[in-house]
């Protein structure tokens, strides 16, 4: 059932990333997607594998979960929140939108420790959104930093 409900979560945010109106570019939304995906599996290997505070299940279908979560679901739900982030007028909607997406996250972690897909050990849910709330505000950060280099590029050409 964790298995069919990561699925159904990864392919709602594809659908809603397809469908949406993006106010950021093809590039910027792939740097967001890629460098989001780079940071995750980084993160994953070293909670998971090196510092042992969590484990994986090893079941296939509980594996692929996880797999699906970790490299679909988090790196598209980022680039869907920073095209929201956009189009967002104030800091609070645009706190409100980043929220929405770590509590979105948040349940789809959840899921997967409910069913069985992860086990924390000396991992709770707090650091989770912890984690969340820095993935996001990194991600945010190195999108800006992206875009200075891209204007910086075109100015000394």
């Amino acid at each position: 059932m964790g298995f069919v409900l990561l699925v159904f979560l990864a392919w709602l945010v594809l659908v809603l990333f397809t469908t949406m109106n993006k106010k950021l570019t093809f590039i910027e939304n792939t740097f967001v997607y890629l460098s989001a995906m780079v940071i995750n599996i980084n993160y994953t290997w070293i909670v998971y594998e090196e510092l042992n505070m969590a484990d994986i299940s090893q079941q296939i279908l509980n594996n692929s979960a996880f797999l699906i979560h970790r490299s679909i679901t988090l790196p598209i739900t980022l680039a869907i929140t920073l095209n929201l982030v956009r189009t967002g007028d104030s800091l609070a909607s645009k706190f409100i939108i980043m929220t929405v997406s770590v509590a979105f996250l948040v349940s789809a972690v959840m899921i997967a420790g409910y069913f069985g897909i992860v086990d924390y050990k000396e991992w709770n849910i707090g650091y989770e959104i912890i984690y969340l709330l820095l993935l996001h505000l990194v991600v945010q950060f190195l999108l800006k930093y992206f875009g200075q280099l891209k204007t910086r590029g075109v100015n000394e050409a």
